[in-house]
């Protein structure tokens, strides 16, 4: 894969801008809590900026839906999504010549904080039928959760005997509800991420390693967590496997945090990982 000749688009809301410097930062784990964003947006005209400033929600508004805020980046040859996120905040900085428009925004965040629910379903009911209704209520999509239902029914796990009723915080139910599973769940880039406890989710691992773009050397803690930095490659995904292979540190880890720096008019274009052996 070409690591140079570096390609980025913005989009928030209807506004899609693809030929301005931007730099972001953008940290995603396999915790319940939203993934974050800070995105710079460097001389975006000055209608632009007042659209963004205001699409803000204003005051204490109860919206569980929020304003998407989408970053695709890569290379000439391929760009893909690294993040999806609902708007936070959008402030114009002045800093000599330039004008800086900077945005933060958290993935799933209005619904994850704000979305309740209170249903009930009878004896026998499909845990995947409660799932889905979280899904809905949480405006996000399923991901994976038609293979995690698949793998429940051969475990046997898959209806509520008794039935079941949720109440309050849908976030707070998905995350009970999947621990009593022994699954992990997060929503990543706008969907449902399930993954049984410590693996990885199902997929070809991306490799690691010098020649494809890792940045000096690996390290491993007390903890046995992997610290790597790679120049930034759309495949990597949090909860995904990926194959290191260094001078010291060989075999295949599972993404727990992604932090991607990425500036379009200076040097940093990477990803700090941190990874678990699976």
């Amino acid at each position: 894969m070409k690591q140079w000749d570096r390609r980025i688009s913005v989009t928030v809301d209807t506004i899609r801008f693809d030929a301005l410097d931007c730099f972001f930062r953008v940290r995603k784990s396999l915790k319940p809590e939203p993934n974050t964003c800070e995105l710079t947006v460097y001389n975006l005209n000055e209608d632009h900026r007042n659209q963004l400033e205001g699409l803000v929600p204003k005051g204490n508004a109860p919206a569980t839906q929020g304003i998407s805020c989408a970053i695709e980046a890569g290379y000439k040859d391929g760009v893909s999504l690294i993040w999806n996120g609902d708007l936070r905040t959008a402030e114009t900085i002045f800093e000599g010549p330039d004008v800086l428009t900077v945005l933060s925004s958290g993935d799933g965040e209005k619904a994850w904080k704000h979305a309740r629910e209170h249903v009930a379903f009878g004896p026998k009911t499909p845990v995947v039928t409660a799932l889905r209704a979280m899904a809905r209520a949480l405006g996000v999509g399923e991901g994976n959760l038609s293979q995690v239902a698949a793998r429940m029914r051969v475990a046997g796990s898959a209806i509520f005997p008794t039935g079941k009723v949720i109440t309050g915080s849908v976030s707070r139910e998905l995350v009970n509800l999947a621990r009593s599973a022994d699954l992990e769940v997060s929503i990543q880039d706008g969907a449902l991420l399930f993954l049984d406890r410590g693996q990885a989710a199902m997929s070809t691992p991306v490799l690691l390693s010098e020649e494809s773009g890792m940045v000096g050397q690996p390290t491993i803690d007390n903890e046995g967590v992997l610290r790597i930095r790679t120049k930034l490659n759309p495949e990597i995904r949090c909860g995904y496997p990926v194959v290191v292979k260094s001078r010291r540190i060989n075999g295949m880890f599972r993404v727990e945090v992604a932090e991607w720096i990425c500036d379009t008019a200076g040097n940093d274009w990477y990803i700090d990982l941190e990874a678990k052996e699976v």
